[in-house]
């Protein structure tokens, strides 16, 4: 017996033997040429899963492999809950909220079948998953991660002795953009303060925190402002910092960069030196750890735990004080202070590798997006090799614009002389 249709059933069952093991499974079928086709198919898939084992690999589904990934790497990435996310949005779930609880709700997007097994993963398959993304509005840098988090299960998996797809898959094709997975990327939002924005912004903060002595969350406010602003941390990294990580006879602190695994020695200016021995006097009777405590409503909690993730404060001063009134620039947020400390170093002409380590960027890529603001040596060279051959003599008033001479009827109008125009 090949194929057979239980009583009452529609769809067609396979069951064969191999290697004195009897195998019963549906085809899923209903026409009985497309299931004999199936149990074909089926025939020797078994016999190469029986070679792949005694080979010591074997085949597995990608919603398996994504979730061994994880697995393997919740102790090692530092964001694994967002992790967690990704992979659900990859196979098209998401959690909404169902009354006090959140709930994962399948098929709410487009994603990638859930049955489909690694090798049976193709092109097409990424390339329908990046249209749908490109439909639903996600930037080419959210859809590049997306493809780089399918490579990252792919490579951990065939590390493992998976089956990998039997044509590999191509991610990057230059001459063949339709079929290319991962898009070009623009340098990306950058937006910095301005000197006099830097200012506005703090005097709003600081009025705010003089104005109600007794509302901690006004003053860490300003304080973790001005502290970005001048070490370009990253929020989180600020938000953890530890008095054991400053070295007031240094003017140092310490900071470890949980998201790269690196730490970087920072010598502070003399503002945020003075604001954070200001903090130290305040928070002594608090016997607390960290420079900015979590938060209870407009008080500190008294516990012994780091503040949250929690910015909207500062992001209404900054679009109080108008930061954000012209559209045509990106919008500044509190990530902003880190692009101002960096975009102010190396408009001052401090080396990018420099600006790499303070900023304790893992990549020497990462830091690139702000190297069309460092000063431009080679322009400047040019100019002056311009001015030597223009005799270094600088243009005079009646020089700077042409005015045409009449010409004879029928000639080609020309410029006899440059004549100042009023």
């Amino acid at each position: 017996m090949a194929v057979y249709k239980r009583p009452g059933s529609s769809v067609w069952q396979c069951e064969f033997e191999f290697k004195g093991k009897r195998i019963r499974e549906s085809t899923g079928e209903t026409s009985k040429t497309a299931a004999q086709a199936w149990e074909v198919k089926r025939r020797a898939e078994v016999r190469e899963d029986h070679e792949l084992a005694r080979a010591g690999r074997g085949r597995m589904g990608l919603f398996e492999a994504a979730h061994a990934w994880l697995e393997a790497t919740e102790a090692t990435h530092r964001n694994h809950k967002h992790d967690v996310s990704r992979v659900r949005k990859l196979f098209g779930s998401e959690l909404v909220k169902d009354g006090p609880e959140w709930v994962e709700r399948h098929n709410a997007r487009f994603g990638l079948p859930k049955d489909l097994g690694v090798h049976d993963l193709t092109q097409a398959h990424l390339v329908a998953l990046k249209k749908a993304r490109v439909a639903e509005g996600n930037s080419a840098a959210t859809i590049n991660r997306e493809m780089s988090l399918v490579q990252s299960i792919l490579g951990y998996v065939q590390a493992s002795g998976t089956v990998m797809p039997a044509t590999p898959i191509v991610w990057s094709q230059r001459h063949n953009k339709a079929a290319s997975l991962k898009a070009p990327e623009g340098r990306g939002k950058l937006r910095w303060l301005r000197v006099h924005e830097e200012e506005k912004l703090l005097e709003s903060l600081r009025a705010a925190a003089f104005q109600a002595p007794k509302d901690r969350s006004a003053l860490d406010a300003w304080h973790l402002s001005m502290l970005l602003l001048d070490s370009g941390a990253r929020y989180n990294e600020a938000a953890t910092l530890r008095w054991s990580q400053v070295n007031f006879d240094e003017g140092t602190i310490d900071l470890f960069r949980s998201k790269v695994q690196n730490e970087s020695l920072l010598k502070l200016p003399a503002r945020s030196r003075a604001m954070l021995a200001e903090r130290q006097t305040i928070l002594a009777p608090h016997r607390l750890s960290y420079v900015f405590p979590q938060l209870s409503g407009k008080a500190w909690s008294g516990e012994d735990v780091p503040r949250g993730h929690a910015t909207g404060s500062i992001q209404r001063h900054m679009d109080d004080c108008g930061l954000n009134d012209d559209p045509t620039q990106d919008r500044a947020t509190p990530h902003t202070f880190r692009d101002t400390f960096a975009s102010r170093l190396v408009q001052a002409g401090v080396p990018l590798l420099t600006v790499q380590h303070l900023l304790g960027h893992a990549d020497a890529s990462m830091t690139q997006k702000y190297a069309h603001l460092c000063p431009d040596a080679a322009g400047a060279q040019a100019a002056a090799v311009l001015d030597r051959l223009h005799g270094n003599k600088p243009p005079q008033g009646d020089d700077l614009i042409a005015t045409p001479h009449k010409s004879p009827r029928g000639s080609v109008p020309h410029t006899k002389r440059l004549t100042l125009v009023a």
